[in-house]
């Protein structure tokens, strides 16, 4: 299941949505790109029962 989020790049400071797999497990760690400047940004999400419960941004 698919869940969207707006986030914001800590780059540039542009907002974009960030689709999140809730069932690619409870605790999730990937790298994203920035879709307007194409810097990295580690995504942490926390899921459970298909709902997003925190998602945290930070430097690559």
């Amino acid at each position: 299941m698919l869940e969207s989020t707006r986030v914001d790049c800590l780059s540039c400071g542009e907002p974009f949505t960030l689709s999140v797999d809730t069932t690619g497990g409870r605790d999730q760690r990937y790298v994203e790109d920035c879709p307007v400047c194409c810097r990295p940004m580690e995504i942490r999400v926390l899921c459970r029962d298909g709902d997003v419960i925190s998602l945290e941004t930070g430097a690559v």
